[in-house]
């Protein structure tokens, strides 16, 4: 990515230049409910990284590969060598599918990390990923309070037309508010994706970066804003029944109150179990809410995914170097519901298509990114943004995080990564009052 011995003759790039390389991933994050109407919100991940790529390309001797990317890229190679092990067309567009994705998140982050690093005002990022955090929640009220509320995309018309009429690519470009569950007897909300676990997925995620938002706010305004937007977040939370977005959010709160805890500080403790005792009181006094989720815990209806999940070991055990390319069919397979082996989670995803060792590389790459991106005061409210690390690798386990939730995280970790490096740098901040000049400089890869 980068040559890490600067000679005279690098090159540098002026502020311009770099405000421009990360306008693509502020206007695929800002105008996300836009993709989403116009069903095209997945695609417009790697639409985006193409003029990223580009600078990459053109800057590749000014790009700082930020900590731990290393073993990023190792795991992306080791995506392309298992290209090796497909054995079909249909899995060859399962895998360039996924391939594109990752190259696309791995490398927004990459130029929003050097731009932040050359100083870029962090609170500019946190921006983006707040608005699309308040869009999924916002959204989500439309959903429940209507049932059966959607409609067809442009996009989805386009693929129709064309006779694409294919379950997956229609689950993509169909835009729905939100799911009904007949079990439960209750509508789950989804805008803004394709599927109910892909809202739980992202909100689950981006809640920490918006309390993150919310402690650091320096405006009484933002702070009552934010505030709002976290209460306005519990009903749709709640009555989506996406107990992985229940865990991600408690793993999260969990990792902070350690965090706080270990340095003396106690008030997030406090803080949590307020609010804890506000949420139990809600959910024991309305009485549609407790309805919905004592039936939730009584009918967890886990039998095909436990199967999926043996399947999907027992896949990776027969090629557990490099697996098998992409989720494999699971014709024949009982108590399965016809979904395609390692797609319940992208820890499965990963085990069957790169095999155990892709899925050791890839925990390990998102292990080495979190911990050189730690905060250097656990009291920081950057123990927020951080606390997405381990709350992605929680949440791999049953959810697939391509694109949104891998994407916020990496984001998340440079905001806090790049004060780690620089802590008296107000550029660095993530909500830095005072304007920041982007620092063109000599690139060299860092080490913490």
């Amino acid at each position: 990515m980068s040559d890490p011995r600067p000679t005279a003759t690098t090159s540098t790039s002026t502020p311009a230049e770099l405000t421009s390389a990360v306008r693509p991933v502020a206007l695929l994050l800002l105008a996300y409910p836009l993709w989403w109407a116009l069903g095209v919100q997945v695609p417009a991940w790697v639409v985006a990284a193409v003029p990223v790529v580009l600078w990459l390309a053109v800057n590749r001797r000014v790009v700082t590969l930020p900590p731990g990317y290393g073993v990023l890229l190792l795991f992306l190679g080791w995506v392309l060598v298992s290209a090796l092990m497909l054995s079909t067309v249909r899995y060859v567009a399962a895998y360039g599918f996924r391939l594109a994705l990752y190259a696309s998140v791995v490398a927004m982050a990459v130029v929003v990390w050097n731009a932040l690093d050359r100083g870029l005002p962090g609170r500019r990022v946190l921006t983006w990923l707040v608005a699309l955090w308040a869009a999924a929640v916002l959204l989500a009220y439309p959903g429940i309070l209507v049932d059966n509320l959607q409609f067809t995309s442009p996009f989805q018309a386009l693929t129709r037309a064309v006779g694409l009429d294919d379950p997956f690519v229609t689950s993509l470009t169909h835009p729905e508010f939100s799911e009904y569950d007949g079990l439960y007897g209750s509508p789950r909300p989804s805008p803004l994706f394709a599927y109910t676990n892909d809202w739980g997925a992202a909100v689950g995620i981006g809640f920490p970066v918006v309390v993150h938002a919310f402690c650091a706010a320096s405006r009484r305004r933002d702070r009552v804003l934010l505030a709002g937007l976290l209460v306005a977040a519990v009903p749709p939370v709640l009555v989506s029944l996406n107990r992985g977005c229940w865990v991600t959010i408690a793993v999260a709160t969990g990792y902070v109150v350690v965090r706080r805890a270990a340095t003396g500080d106690l008030r997030a403790l406090g803080a949590v179990g307020g609010t804890v005792a506000g949420l139990a009181a809600t959910i024991w006094f309305v009485e549609p809410v407790r309805r919905v989720l004592t039936a939730r815990l009584e009918y967890a209806n886990t039998s095909t995914r436990e199967t999926l999940y043996q399947a999907s070991w027992d896949l990776a055990l027969r090629s557990p170097l490099f697996g098998w390319g992409a989720p494999q069919s699971s014709a024949g397979l009982a108590d399965s519901n016809d979904v395609s082996i390692g797609t319940h989670g992208q820890l499965w995803t990963i085990l069957v298509s790169q095999g155990i060792a892709g899925a050791v590389v890839f925990v390990v790459a998102v292990a080495a990114v979190w911990w050189h991106a730690r905060p250097r005061d656990g009291r920081s409210a950057d123990v927020w943004l951080h606390a997405t690390g381990p709350a992605l690798l929680v949440q791999i386990a049953f959810y697939e995080v391509l694109p949104v939730p891998l994407a916020v995280t990496l984001l998340a970790l440079a905001l806090t990564g790049v004060r780690r490096l620089h802590p008296t740098s107000p550029a660095a901040g993530a909500t830095s009052a005072a304007p920041a000049v982007l620092h063109p400089r000599k690139v060299t890869a860092h080490h913490a």
